[in-house]
């Protein structure tokens, strides 16, 4: 692990009163023998692991590089480990004792490429003395200081992989009945290979969710603080129970953060967020559904948030399209083949040639159109919820070059498929309900649609008005 620092890191009236919470103990911790004897490279730890360079530090803890002498013993080429040990101030204190230990227990349990690896928990000396962790040793950065890096945010073709590894790191720990509890920037890692690690489940939560049983454990991790204001829930500032949604939040205000540099709420709790009635500005460089997929993990009302990481995750990857009624595509079909055929009718053709364009508009124009093609294979092999994903795609290479043949007539036979769709419909009702919603989603996007005449006939045809 190298190149790294730590942000979000407990603030100062934390740290006091989690000091006065050591200072108020009346029960001792075991007896530290290693205490006063001060933490710097060289130093050998049970005769195993000798201190190579402080990698980084929080409230809690400091994490150090060290070498495994059991490992060099046994001539493995990398015979480097990660050490957590707890600080001076907390050796003390049997409540950061044991939330060490049921980090470690909490870690090991949860083995998945997205989640850092955990080894064992121990104490220095036998028995006593400074207790630690031994963890997988990373090479890269923390995700904070990669937003820092780049303050205007990640491109999306960089930010939407490392958005859903930590979904997927997220949403193993929600399947064994587990919340983060504290997930923010700072507790991600991401590796020289680009892969997100989930870290520091120090204060994780288990969860009452039904299907999912837990052994009850009646130290409770919370009683350390460690709550980063600006990535919790109202929920948790509230101290309600613990739920998954909880990690959803934070999960859509570092997915913002990541593909924007900035904080959605301008780095406000929830509580203060709600009150002034902030909302997140869209981030137009997303497709539509991984928007959404955004903006409902950042509502302040746990109800309407994504209730676990794999429901996010999978509506962040355009997978729960398929659960769409049919009528949404029936009304995707009657707007868009309409509108075509409008546009047909009102102009010939691009009223300049594609060569005319930027190199830039010319590369993205083309780069649209070969992932919408993709897009469409996929429909033709019977994944038809993929049919949204390839208008999205020819919709963007359309707006680029206005009435390119070529984009043109993609949309056209995407409209051709809705229409064949829309005859399996019977429900005059429903698909006007849904005509009427989707006619004001697009007017959102595109001025095009406000000339969309098609829509007004499909919404008269369905026994309604505008």
């Amino acid at each position: 692990m190298s190149d790294t620092r730590v942000r979000g890191t407990d603030s100062e009236p934390q740290l006091t009163q989690r000091r006065a919470t050591v200072a108020r103990a009346s029960t001792a911790a075991p007896a530290s023998t290693a205490a006063d004897t001060p933490l710097e490279p060289g130093y050998c730890i049970r005769r195993r692991y000798v201190l190579e360079h402080l990698i980084g530090s929080g409230g809690m803890g400091q994490v150090w590089k060290v070498k495994d002498l059991v490992s060099e013993q046994a001539r493995d080429p990398n015979p480097f480990v990660a050490l957590k040990l707890l600080n001076a101030d907390f050796e003390a204190d049997p409540h950061a004792f044991v939330a060490l230990q049921r980090e470690t227990r909490k870690a090991q349990e949860l083995a998945h490429p997205n989640i850092i690896t955990v080894y064992a928990f121990d104490t220095e000396g036998d028995g006593s003395g400074r207790a630690f962790m031994s963890m997988e040793l990373l090479e890269g950065e923390t995700l904070d200081c990669k937003i820092d890096n780049h303050p205007a945010g990640l491109p999306r073709s960089d930010a939407s992989p490392l958005i859903v590894g930590m979904a997927k790191g997220l949403e193993y720990a929600h399947r064994k009945g587990i919340v983060h509890s504290d997930f923010k920037p700072g507790n991600v890692f991401i590796t020289k290979s680009d892969v997100p690690k989930v870290l520091d489940f120090g204060i994780a939560r288990a969860a009452k969710i039904a299907g999912i049983e837990r052994t009850e454990d009646s130290f409770d991790a919370g009683v350390l603080g460690g709550l980063t204001m600006a990535y919790a829930s109202s929920d948790m500032i509230e101290r309600h129970e613990p739920h998954p949604v909880d990690d959803v939040y934070a999960l859509g205000l570092v997915a913002y953060e990541l593909m924007t540099g900035s904080h959605p709420f301008r780095g406000l709790n929830a509580i203060e967020a709600r009150a002034k009635g902030m909302q997140p500005a869209r981030i137009r460089s997303l497709r539509r559904y991984e928007w959404q997929a955004i903006e409902r993990a950042l509502q302040f009302d746990r109800r309407k948030r994504w209730q676990n990481a794999g429901e996010f995750l999978r509506a962040f990857e355009g997978k729960s399209v398929a659960v769409l009624a049919l009528g949404v595509l029936a009304l995707l079909l009657a707007l868009t083949a309409g509108a075509f055929w409008y546009q047909a009718r009102t102009a010939a053709g691009p009223s300049v040639p594609l060569t005319a364009l930027s190199a830039a508009d010319q590369a993205a124009f083309h780069e649209h159109m070969s992932a919408g093609d993709g897009e469409w294979r996929l429909v033709q092999q019977g994944s038809t919820e993929q049919i949204n994903e390839a208008v999205q795609e020819y919709a963007q290479a359309y707006a680029l070059h206005p009435r390119d043949p070529d984009a043109t007539a993609a949309l056209k036979k995407a409209a051709d498929y809705w229409v064949a769709r829309l005859q399996q419909i019977g429900d005059r009702s429903e698909r006007l309900k849904q005509l009427q919603a989707l006619r004001k989603t697009l007017l959102e996007d595109s001025d095009f649609y406000k000339l969309y005449q098609p829509l007004t006939e499909a919404i008269s045809n369905a026994g309604g008005s505008e």
